[in-house]
C-alpha cells in the first residue's frame, strides 16, 4: 500500500512539474507567446468550451509536441478530439502519444475507440487486449472489449467480457447497460440490487440513468410493461435534469433550415461528371429508430456497398471550411455566405476523408443529423444518393423514448419534446421532398410487409443491381455500432409494428403534441 502511494504521489509531482513548464505557442491572431503549460491548457478548454474546438487542438498539438510526457495535455486533447467526432485525428494524434508513451492506458483505450468508430474492429480490439495486459484489473477496459466484440456479432464473448467487468466492478454501468440486451430477464437478487444503484447515491445521475434503462429491458423481457415504462420514465426523467438541452433553439435550426434552402439543386438520376463520380455515397436521413440502421445493413449487404455507419466527416468538411474563412457562424446561418467554390471545397474534402470507404464504389453515411443536412448534400456532393427513413410517428417516438443514448439526442427523453421534433422534421422532410425529386423514402411498414419490392425499390434507386444478400441481410457479418447492433442480425419481424398500442395510456402526453394543428 505504501509502495502504491508513494507511485501515485510521484506521477502527481511530475504532473504538476510539467504543469509549470513554459511552452511557446503560436496563438490566433497574437504571434508567439511563452506561458506556463498549466495557463495553455486553460486557454485550449476556454476555447473548447465556447464553440472553438480547432484553435483549441491547435494549441494542445503544441503543448504535446513540446512536452510529450505531460500526460494531462494528452487527456485533454484526446477529449477535444472525441468532442468534434475527428476519429482519423484522434487516430492520429493517439500514435503520435504511444511512440513517446508506449504504455500509457488512455492513449491505447482511446486509438482503440477511434479503430472501432472507423470499421477497423480488429485492430481495436489488439489495442484493448495490449492495455488489458498491461492493467488486468482495470474493469473498464474489459467493458471496452465487450462493445467491441458486441458489435462484430461475437456474442458470447462479449458477454464474457462485460461479465468479467462486474465481477471487478460490480457497479459498473457501462457494462450493466452494454450487456442489458443480451441477457434477458435478471436473477432477481441482481434485479434488486440494480434497482438499488438505480434509486441510490452511490452512483453518479447519469450512471443511475443507464441502470435505469437497463432495468427496464430486464422488465420487458419478463413482460413487466408497466415496470418497464416506469423504469424508462425515471431514467429519461433524470437524464433530461442533467443535460444542457435548448429545445427551442432546437425547433428553430430546423425551421430556419427550410428558409435557408428555398429552391432544389438540380437534381440528378445519375452520378456527375465530376471525376470522383465512380463513387457514390448513399446518406441514410432520417430520426433515430427510424430503420436507418437496418437500411444500411440492407445496403451493406450488396457486394459493391460499404457500409461507413454514422461518420461525421460531412460536419467536420464545414467546420474545417468556415474556420478557414473565418466564419463564426452556426447552422444553418452560414448557408448565406457560402459561395460556389465553398460547396466544391465541403465536397472535396468529404471525398478525401472518406477514401477508405470508397473501394467498393457506393458507401453509405448514416449520421443521424442527415435529414437536416439534406440541402448541403445536394450543394456539395450532387453525385449522392439520398434515402429518408419513415415509420408511424408512434413507433418511432416510443422508439426513442424507450432508448439510452450515449451522445446528443437530448431531445428523445421528454414526451412531449420528442413530439414536437418528429412534427418539425416532418415538416423539413416534406420541403426537401418538394424541392427536388433525388430522395428515395424507406417506409419502415412497406419493408416489413413487402420486403423484396421494396428492397429492389432501393435498389433501383442506389443505381445496384438486385443481390439476393440484401433480402438476407442478417446473415451479413459487418460490424455494427449502434443500438440496433443485435436487432439487424434477425431476420425481419413485425414485433415493433404498433408496439407504442401497449403503452398508450402512459404515452398520452406524446400524442396529444404530436396531433396538436
Amino acid at each position: 500500500m505504501v509502495k502504491k502511494t508513494a507511485t501515485k504521489n510521484s506521477k502527481t509531482g511530475k504532473a504538476n512539474k510539467a504543469a509549470l513548464k513554459p511552452v511557446s505557442i503560436q496563438l490566433p491572431g497574437q504571434g508567439q507567446r511563452t506561458l506556463p503549460a498549466q495557463e495553455a491548457m486553460g486557454l485550449a478548454q476556454r476555447w473548447s468550451g465556447s464553440g472553438l474546438p480547432l484553435p483549441a487542438l491547435d494549441l494542445l498539438k503544441q503543448v504535446t509536441q513540446q512536452l510529450p510526457g505531460f500526460a494531462d495535455a494528452w487527456m485533454l486533447l484526446f477529449a477535444t478530439l472525441n468532442k468534434t467526432g475527428d476519429q482519423q485525428g484522434l487516430i492520429h494524434e493517439a500514435q503520435r502519444c504511444l511512440s513517446s508513451k508506449p504504455r500509457f492506458i488512455p492513449a491505447l483505450t482511446n486509438l482503440s475507440q477511434a479503430m472501432r468508430l472507423t470499421q477497423q474492429h480488429q485492430s481495436a480490439l489488439q489495442l484493448i487486449d495490449k492495455a488489458i495486459k498491461l492493467e488486468p484489473a482495470l474493469a473498464e477496459l474489459y467493458n471496452h472489449r465487450g462493445v467491441i466484440l458486441k458489435e462484430t456479432g461475437r456474442s458470447d464473448d462479449a458477454l464474457a467480457s462485460f461479465n468479467r467487468c462486474l465481477a471487478l466492478q460490480p457497479g459498473n454501468a457501462n457494462a450493466i447497460w452494454n450487456r442489458s440486451d443480451m441477457i434477458g430477464v435478471l436473477p432477481e437478487q441482481e434485479y434488486q440490487g440494480y434497482a438499488a444503484l438505480a434509486s441510490g447515491d452511490n452512483l453518479p445521475p447519469r450512471q443511475r440513468v443507464m441502470v435505469y434503462y437497463a432495468l427496464s429491458r430486464s422488465d420487458e423481457a419478463a413482460q413487466e410493461y408497466a415496470r418497464q415504462f416506469d423504469n424508462i420514465k425515471a431514467g429519461a426523467d433524470l437524464y433530461r435534469s442533467l443535460v444542457p438541452y435548448q429545445h427551442q433553439a432546437e425547433l428553430n435550426q430546423i425551421e430556419k433550415t427550410i428558409s435557408a434552402f428555398p429552391a432544389s439543386h438540380p437534381a440528378r438520376s445519375s452520378p456527375s461528371a465530376d471525376p470522383a463520380s465512380d463513387v457514390i455515397p448513399v446518406f441514410i436521413c432520417g430520426l433515430p429508430r427510424s430503420g436507418t440502421t437496418l437500411t444500411e445493413h440492407i445496403l451493406s449487404s450488396h457486394p459493391s456497398v460499404t457500409a461507413g455507419d454514422e461518420l461525421n466527416d460531412l460536419p467536420l468538411a464545414c467546420g474545417q471550411y468556415l474556420t478557414r474563412r473565418g466564419i463564426r457562424k452556426s447552422f444553418p446561418d452560414w448557408v448565406a455566405d457560402m459561395p460556389q467554390e465553398g460547396w466544391q471545397a465541403i465536397g472535396s474534402a468529404y471525398r478525401k476523408s472518406t477514401r477508405a470507404l470508397q473501394g467498393s464504389g457506393w458507401f453509405t453515411d448514416k449520421n443521424l443529423q442527415n435529414y437536416k443536412a439534406i440541402g448541403v448534400i445536394r450543394q456539395a456532393l450532387p453525385e449522392a444518393r439520398m434515402v429518408v427513413c419513415r415509420r408511424h410517428p408512434m413507433d418511432n417516438l416510443w422508439g426513442c423514448y424507450r432508448q439510452f443514448f450515449s451522445e446528443g439526442m437530448y431531445f428523445t427523453y421528454q414526451q412531449e419534446e420528442l413530439a414536437d421534433i418528429w412534427n418539425a422534421s416532418d415538416k423539413l422532410i416534406q420541403h426537401w421532398q418538394n424541392t427536388g425529386a433525388d430522395i428515395f423514402v424507406m417506409e419502415y411498414e412497406a419493408l416489413i410487409a413487402e420486403p423484396e419490392p421494396t428492397i429492389r425499390a432501393l435498389l433501383d434507386f442506389v443505381g445496384l443491381p438486385w443481390d439476393d444478400a440484401c433480402l438476407n441481410f442478417h446473415n451479413n457479418k459487418r460490424s455494427v455500432r449502434t443500438l440496433s447492433a443485435t436487432q439487424v442480425r434477425q431476420p425481419l419481424s413485425n414485433s415493433r409494428v404498433a408496439q407504442w398500442r401497449r403503452y398508450e395510456e402512459q404515452l398520452q402526453p406524446m400524442l396529444q403534441r404530436l396531433n396538436q394543428p
